[in-house]
């Protein structure tokens, strides 16, 4: 006895160390062979190390706080309410840990119970049947061997019960298992990820818009201003017609400016309310039921920091789903290796069979079964060399994508660096060419008056001013969007 223990103890012993030799190749982290040094705009970038690769990324927060703006700020808190594409993604989501959690359940014995009854009749025309007893052998005995058998039919109706419990359990031997819990849960990261960028894509989005809507406000303003000086020029002309002080070219002059000026209004108020249905649609409401009141405030935007810290992109929620995905096509690879060797099983039933019910459960019609069931791969027809360099193939896909997802990382932030540096000189000139419009306007208006120059410079100063302050007040809203871009190129807001 003690001997048999022992041997089943090792046998054990033997079988957890077996389970500890997962196949495949062991995941080392991203490649970072592919990564620039630095930016060329602003900051130095830390290469990606191994150590950092399987680090969680935390959410970036309310990152649009940093505008200081009310309106926005209740904006964006309905898109994370009511955005259906952030719903269908978290619907997504939730059945990735599912399924994550149906491979988890490979780690543990499948037990069920699958009782039945059954009354069923043999046939009378089978070999072992074709048989009946006549009476004792006439050379005498009282063996079962001096039986005599005529070759007649046979057949029997009865019923048969059984309440049988069937297990069955994988011993995961060669991590055919692990592996594919480790897709299941790299690939579960990978959709959290995604849900995290998409809700940067959509807050972005809100904000890009919002900021756009505003623009366009500050710049109806500006319409609106200069159509209100417009029809006071138009009725100076006028009484200067009546006066006879002028011709009537100069009111025809001042009509056409005028009507020149509210056909823009017009089509600014078009795109507003293009804009601002666009807007409904990503705060998941009705564009009928939504409206925004005009503001034409544009906030200036928050300044860069010198010196950002490199980190910041780590944190970029798309390159950490597409490592994800790397991760999970490395596992894929050990499922395919694994397909190569044995796959144990043990296997066993116990419960009761009787063929009267009255007696199903006595301790008699107990029945009981146990053993192993090994599965080696003998011959496939090269299915699974095929399927392990599928998994090899679709590896180094994954590697390709997160190398290209990163040098599009690099390129959105360089481009948004560029563009707040650029757009940010080009409107400090911009608003020194609208005081200089504006003092020109105002010594062709003295001058006109005067009689010193006629109406088509007035005209002209007029149209200057109005050129130089649609473009100034555009040039804010487009460096409020440049900044919500450099947000979200960085994974979400530049702090820390």
């Amino acid at each position: 006895m003690r001997s048999r223990a022992h041997i089943i103890l090792g046998a054990g012993l033997g079988l957890v160390l077996l389970a500890g030799c997962a196949v495949g190749p062991r995941y080392g982290g991203p490649p970072n062979d592919t990564l620039p040094s630095r930016f060329k705009n602003a900051f130095g970038f830390h290469q990606r190390t191994q150590e950092s690769a399987g680090k969680e990324r935390p959410p970036a927060g309310p990152w649009w706080q940093i505008f200081h703006d009310r309106t926005l700020d209740e904006l964006e808190r309905g898109a994370y309410q009511a955005n259906q594409d952030l719903r269908i993604a978290l619907a997504r989501l939730a059945e990735a840990r599912a399924q994550t959690r149906v491979a988890a359940a490979d780690f543990f014995p499948g037990l069920d119970l699958d009782p039945s009854a059954v009354r069923q009749r043999t046939s009378d025309t089978l070999p072992f049947q074709r048989g009946k007893l006549i009476g004792a052998n006439p050379f005498g005995g009282n063996t079962e061997s001096n039986i005599v058998l005529n070759n007649q039919p046979l057949a029997r109706t009865y019923n048969l019960f059984r309440f049988p419990f069937d297990l069955n359990w994988e011993l995961d031997l060669f991590g055919r298992v692990r592996q594919n819990v480790a897709t299941a849960r790299a690939s579960v990261e990978s959709g959290e990820a995604d849900l995290e960028n998409l809700r940067l894509t959509v807050t972005a989005n809100v904000a890009a818009d919002y900021f756009n809507l505003r623009g366009l406000d500050a710049e109806l303003a500006v319409l609106q201003e200069t159509i209100k000086t417009r029809r006071e020029a138009l009725e100076i002309a006028q009484e200067r017609l009546q006066a006879g002080l002028t011709s009537e070219l100069d009111v025809v002059r001042a009509q056409s400016d005028l009507a020149g000026n509210e056909a823009s209004l017009i089509a600014v108020q078009r795109t507003r309310g293009d804009m601002e249905n666009a807007l409904a649609s990503l705060l998941g409401r009705s564009a009928s039921s939504f409206a925004l009141p005009s503001d034409p405030h544009v906030p200036e935007p928050p300044r860069i920091p010198a010196g950002l810290p490199s980190q910041l992109l780590e944190r970029r929620p798309d390159v950490a789903s597409a490592e994800r995905q790397l991760a999970a096509a490395n596992a894929r690879v050990g499922v395919a290796t694994a397909a190569f060797f044995p796959q144990v099983r043990l296997t066993g039933a116990a419960g009761f069979e009787s063929a009267d019910l009255s007696l199903l459960f006595e301790p008699q019609s107990h029945i009981w079964q146990i053993g192993p069931s090994i599965t080696l791969p003998i011959f496939e027809g090269g299915r699974n060399t095929a399927n392990l360099q599928a998994a090899r193939t679709r590896y180094e896909e994954g590697v390709a994508t997160y190398r290209k997802q990163v040098l599009v990382a690099f390129q959105e932030v360089e481009t948004a660096l560029n563009d707040l540096r650029t757009l940010r000189a080009q409107a400090e000139a911009q608003n020194r060419a609208v005081a200089a419009a504006r003092r020109a306007l105002d010594l062709s208006q003295q001058q006109y008056g005067k009689g010193a120059v006629n109406y088509v410079d007035v005209l002209d100063a007029q149209r200057t001013v109005l050129t130089d302050e649609r473009l100034s007040v555009q040039l804010l809203g487009q460096r409020a969007q440049a900044t919500v871009q450099l947000v979200k190129a960085l994974g979400g807001d530049w702090r820390e």
